[in-house]
């Protein structure tokens, strides 16, 4: 991984259109690119699990290979998101 191009990148990020926005135009990562940089699958049933369940991190864990933290706060139980990954 090359950290100075992951950098870069990540200063371009603008969430409020999901674009990077490079020197010659803006670019959208698709579902393929994600596929492709991560490795995770893209075909077949969505991953959909309860978050209020007990164990489900463990669960989380033996389905993709990793475990989302664990919130720092009580009161920031938020349903599941994949900043994690």
């Amino acid at each position: 991984m090359n950290a100075a191009a992951l950098t870069s990148l990540v200063d371009r990020w603008r969430p409020e259109t999901n674009t990077f926005h490079l020197r010659a135009s803006e670019m959208t990562p698709t579902l393929r690119d994600v596929f492709m940089i991560l490795g995770l699958p893209i075909q077949g049933e969505p991953l959909c699990m309860n978050t209020t369940s007990d164990g489900w991190r463990q669960q989380m864990e033996g389905l993709i290979g990793l475990a989302p933290p664990e919130p720092e706060d009580k009161k920031d139980r938020a349903p599941a998101s994949a900043p994690f990954l």
